[in-house]
C-alpha cells in the first residue's frame, strides 16, 4: 500500500488525471480496481496530512515570541 509522502508537489489536475485513467482502464477484476483506488486515495491523505502538518508547524514558528537570551 501507499502510505510514503513524495516532495514532489502535484498539480489537482495531475492527480485527477490519474484517477481518471484508473477508472477508464481495464482491471482484471472490481477487487483490484479497489485496491488501485484505495492505494491512491492513501497516497493522496498522506500528501494531504504531511502538507497540513507542516502549514501548522510553520504558523506555529511564526507564532512564537522571538528567543531572548
Amino acid at each position: 500500500m501507499a502510505t510514503g509522502t513524495s516532495n514532489l508537489p502535484e498539480q489537482p489536475s495531475d492527480t485527477y488525471a490519474r484517477l481518471a485513467a484508473l477508472l477508464h482502464s481495464p482491471a482484471p477484476n472490481p477487487e483490484a480496481l479497489l485496491d488501485r483506488l484505495y492505494e491512491e486515495m492513501l497516497a493522496m491523505e498522506s500528501k494531504a496530512y504531511a502538507a497540513g502538518w507542516s502549514d501548522a508547524l510553520t504558523q506555529a514558528r511564526r507564532s512564537l515570541p522571538p528567543l531572548t537570551r
